[in-house]
This record gives C-alpha cells, structure tokens and sequence, in this order.
C-alpha cells in the first residue's frame, strides 16, 4: 500500500500560533492586571485605616487639650478643619482635662483601586475624662462625650488621603455586648 503524504495548510498553522499567542498575551495581563487592583485596593485600605484612625484620636485629643490645629492638617482637608463644630465650638475650653480613654473600632472600609475618595465606618468613644475646671466659675464636671457612629469620607489629594467630612450615622450606639467565658464548662481543667 502507498502512503499518502497529507498536505499541510500553513496559513491554519499561523492562525493557531497567532491565537495562542493571543491567548496567553491576554491571560498574563488579566492575571496581571487583577493582581495590581488587589494590591492598590489593599494600599488604599491599610492608608486609609491609619488616616482615619490616627486622625480621629488627634481631632479628640486637640478637642479634650486645646491643642493646635496645625497637626490635624496631615489627616484632614482644611475645609474640613474649618467647618468642623466641635473644633470650632469646642465644649471643654473651661475644662483642664488630664487624662482620657480613647477607644474606636472600625466597621467597614470601602475604596476602589481607581477611586479618588472611600469612606470608612467608624465608632469613636471616650468613655472617662477626668479633669478639672480651669476657672472658680465653672462648677460643673468635665462633660461627657457622646459616642458616635461616623461614615467617616475621604479624598486622595496631591497623593496622600485625607478626611474631608464626616456623616453621623448614629448617636451613642449601642456597644457590642462580649460574652464572659464560663470557665466552669472547660472539661478536664483543674
């Protein structure tokens, strides 16, 4: 029996090859390009996270010790500073405070790897402030701050986020209950 010798096409040669190559041009940059949103999201969310945090302690701590507000201008936009009640009409100017427990915590941070603003849902509490009045008129204790549920909104300015406003979402809510462990049940403890 004689062989056939089969005839190769060499334009369907060339249109696998160019598809292939296509292909797997297209499959790197998808995996690339999704691996650098990840990362810039994941930047974006750790900046943001020191930003509002740190910021929000020195806005409590400049409103509680009069300090200055040159400081706040590395986490807050200066509309915001201006704007801001309970900087500009801050209830503890007759008060000397000592000492207070800050405490936060953080619900939600939302930011895209293109966006130029994100928000961040945010708990701020000072349960104690201790402190004395600074004048013989003053008579009343050192008032108490109101916890406060914030979307806290920023922006991205020449680079770097800052904090540009602030929504109350809800006064004084409610604290989130941690149950006491009952010892008593742990099985085989002494």
């Amino acid at each position: 029996m004689a062989k056939t010798k089969e005839k190769s096409n060499p334009l369907g040669t060339v249109r696998r090859s160019i598809w292939y190559v296509l292909r797997t041009v297209l499959i790197v940059s998808l995996i690339l390009g999704g691996a650098f949103a990840v990362f810039t999201e994941g930047m974006y969310i750790s900046n943001m996270y020191i930003i509002v945090t740190e910021g929000m302690a020195l806005r409590a701590e400049t409103i509680l010790n009069k300090g200055g507000e040159a400081d706040l201008t590395q986490y807050f936009t200066p509309e915001f500073i201006e704007s801001d009640e309970a900087i500009q009409q801050n209830p503890y100017t007759d008060y000397a405070v000592d000492n207070f427990d800050y405490r936060y915590s953080i619900k939600g941070i939302r930011v895209l790897p293109w966006a130029k603003t994100g928000s961040v849902a945010y708990i701020e509490r000072i349960p104690i402030i201790t402190g004395s009045p600074i004048s013989d008129e003053v008579t009343s204790p050192v008032p108490a701050w109101v916890p406060m549920y914030y979307r806290v909104h920023l922006v991205k300015q020449d680079g770097r986020w800052l904090i540009s406003s602030l929504e109350v979402i809800e006064e004084s809510p409610a604290e989130e209950v941690r149950p006491t462990p009952d010892y008593s049940q742990l099985e085989g403890q002494s």
